[in-house]
């Protein structure tokens, strides 16, 4: 089975009639091995010096004194169709604006995958500045020690389940409970472990 059909068809299940907000499976350097639709999407740099490679230079585009910039990869169709725009001068503004909202709202940092991985080696270590997944903050509630992060934000939260290779991720929001989600997550995430992933 591949990891995507994990996410889809064992953490986007049918929960009663509902199912998790999103949901995916990140190896423990935070490398994105399947994920649903809205899941947070990872980082990438892009330097200058790529971008002038790309052909960017030669259709006018200045980038000025900007040494590098980040990208997620739901910007990188924008930007090819972008560059495929005829009426580029027009159109650089608004591509922008995508730019900002995508990187603020729909994007994960590698260190806060790294201060997840921390919280399962040091339990606790979250606990005071709280969990951030792509810009959110989730207050972190009790979990199982080294093994399970639970987080709640409003009448949504996660559940984060560690594998010896993995991290199972699961989002809710209501009408799906914090049981649900731990229920989902956390039997995934023990198949997983038996599998010895």
């Amino acid at each position: 089975m591949s990891w995507q059909s994990y996410v889809d068809d064992h953490l986007l299940c049918d929960i009663e009639g509902n199912r998790l907000t999103s949901a995916a499976i990140v190896g423990h350097d935070g490398s994105v091995w399947a994920q649903s639709d809205k899941f947070p999407q990872v980082w990438f740099d892009f330097d200058s010096d790529r971008f002038v490679s790309l052909g960017l230079v030669s259709i006018g585009l200045d980038w000025g004194n900007v040494a590098h910039f980040e990208i997620c990869l739901i910007c990188v169709s924008d930007l090819i169709a972008l560059l495929r725009d005829d009426d580029l001068d027009s159109s650089f503004d608004s591509m922008m604006c995508g730019f900002c909202f995508c990187l603020l709202i729909r994007s994960f940092k590698p260190n806060e995958i790294t201060g997840i991985m921390k919280d399962f080696d040091e339990p606790g270590f979250l606990a005071p500045t709280g969990l951030h997944l792509g810009g959110t903050k989730y207050m972190v509630i009790q979990g199982e020690a080294g093994a399970v992060i639970r987080g709640k934000k409003g009448s949504g939260g996660i559940t984060i389940k560690k594998t010896s290779q993995a991290l199972i991720f699961g989002i809710y929001d209501e009408p799906v409970t914090p049981g649900q989600c731990n229920m989902v997550v956390e039997r995934l995430g023990d198949y997983l472990v038996d599998q010895g992933l």
